[in-house]
């Protein structure tokens, strides 16, 4: 169980300075009778418990997880998944932290929220992204969209080598989508810690679905409609791409208008990622400018 020990060592540091003499009696238990709970949530915190958050989801769906086998949840909550027993959780202790001291059910409340409305112990890598309100990668699109924008990367083939012997970089989409979900399937039950956290993070959170949307998240904008000239003199002058003028058409002076084109063609705010095959890492350096 996860607990701020900031009340709890300011109680002990004045339950000491009184024991030792150097804070008067009288104003260490005023201290005690100005801060003293009003309500469930803030007994707990008093106490020095960290309190799950009422205005975040993806806390109760953790504790779903941490408490879901422990006798007496079920009759706490009911539910067969973490989507379901989630929002109930979150309304349910809702309830039991606003509960006044000088509520009858006061007691109970406490015990019962000190149970299960705090914030769990994070033992899974499942349990960590939905702390953080973290999704997980999970329909076809999302993993051939990851497999796309990843496949590149080395350390992103080993990993999902290392559960799929035959997965490579030139793996089928059909047939990468599958390895990449085993793999980020398997890893989320592991702790959540060093590489294992850190690729998770990487390489099976869910993606952006277009291309729009991930260079915006990353700092890019879609080029203006002025401003095609000067990303297309910007690239000629680059000549990082000897296919550059060919593969987009150019035919005299036109090279800005067929940059348009070509980018537009591509519908990069609407189409999923893995659509654009092996134009990707193409749009990417034509069809966009830094923020």
């Amino acid at each position: 169980m996860i607990h701020t020990l900031m009340g709890t060592l300011a109680f002990k540091g004045l339950a000491g300075a009184v024991a030792a003499g150097t804070v008067a009696t009288g104003g260490f238990f005023a201290w005690r009778h100005v801060n003293k709970p009003t309500d469930v949530k803030s007994r707990l915190i008093w106490e020095g418990y960290t309190v799950a958050d009422v205005k975040k989801n993806g806390v109760w769906k953790a504790i779903y997880l941490a408490k879901h086998n422990e006798s007496g949840f079920s009759s706490f909550v009911a539910g067969n998944n973490k989507t379901e027993v989630g929002p109930r959780l979150k309304q349910k202790c809702s309830e039991l932290l606003s509960v006044s001291a000088e509520d009858k059910n006061y007691e109970n409340s406490y015990k019962e929220a000190q149970k299960w409305c705090l914030n769990p112990e994070l033992t899974t890598i499942e349990m960590q992204f939905d702390f953080e309100d973290r999704e997980f990668a999970s329909g076809d699109d999302d993993f051939k969209n990851l497999f796309s924008l990843n496949k590149e990367t080395g350390a992103f083939i080993s990993a999902v080598k290392s559960k799929v012997s035959s997965f490579e970089k030139g793996t089928a989409l059909d047939t990468a989508k599958d390895n990449v979900k085993a793999w980020c399937e398997d890893i989320k039950g592991r702790a959540p810690k060093g590489d294992d956290l850190k690729h998770a993070k990487e390489w099976c959170t869910k993606p952006s679905s277009t291309l729009n949307s991930f260079m915006d998240a990353h700092g890019f904008k879609p080029v203006s409609d002025n401003g095609w000239s000067d990303k297309f003199n910007s690239l000629k002058s680059q000549n990082k791409d000897s296919n550059f003028e060919s593969d987009i058409g150019v035919s005299g002076d036109n090279g800005a208008t067929k940059l348009k084109e070509w980018c537009d063609g591509k519908k990069l705010g609407t189409d999923q990622i893995h659509s654009l095959s092996e134009n990707l890492e193409k749009a990417k350096v034509r069809c966009f400018v830094r923020k």
